[in-house]
């Protein structure tokens, strides 16, 4: 698992909030996002976040309803028995782990991306790399033949009036 420093959250390759791809490797002090909840959801998990002795910290976030909601943030080192505490307080939320059938088709799946409508697929670095440094040897080659024959045609006009 990578960490995403913006948003504070681990994530596998890209920052499933703000699409960050520069990840870092997490530290243990790091503080990591455990959930967001409500007013009675957040009284819970803050009173069992206690019981189980896991340092956190409760952070106002933006709300859309009537009530406040929160944000909790657990040390990365802490992290996993803070998902298994959120648990408890969000029973219907997904576990981390999915079936290897699932994983196994996302894994086949090429990543893509889109662009006004159209669906692109993300190119390798190794083989961006390749393309671009072609294109910059294509680049120059253009250049070498436009000023070529702009000499010639300068040449031939020169001879022309002599």
């Amino acid at each position: 698992m990578l960490y995403c420093p913006k948003c504070q959250v681990l994530c596998e390759d890209q920052c499933p909030l703000c699409g960050n791809r520069y990840l870092l490797d997490p530290q243990e002090e790091d503080p990591v996002r455990l959930a967001t909840a409500e007013n009675p959801q957040a009284g819970q998990l803050e009173q069992l976040l206690q019981a189980r002795s896991i340092p956190y910290e409760k952070r106002a976030a933006l709300s859309a309803g009537t009530q406040q909601a929160f944000n909790f943030y657990v040390p990365f080192c802490r992290s996993e028995e803070g998902k298994q505490a959120a648990a408890v307080v969000f029973p219907s939320t997904p576990t981390v782990s999915t079936p290897d059938a699932e994983q196994k088709d996302k894994a086949d799946k090429p990543r893509t991306y889109r662009v006004k409508g159209e669906e692109f697929e993300v190119m390798p670095r190794k083989k961006r790399i390749f393309w671009r440094a072609f294109s910059v040897v294509l680049f120059l080659l253009l250049i070498f033949i436009v000023v070529f024959v702009t000499d010639q045609a300068a040449g031939w006009v020169k001879g022309l009036f002599s």
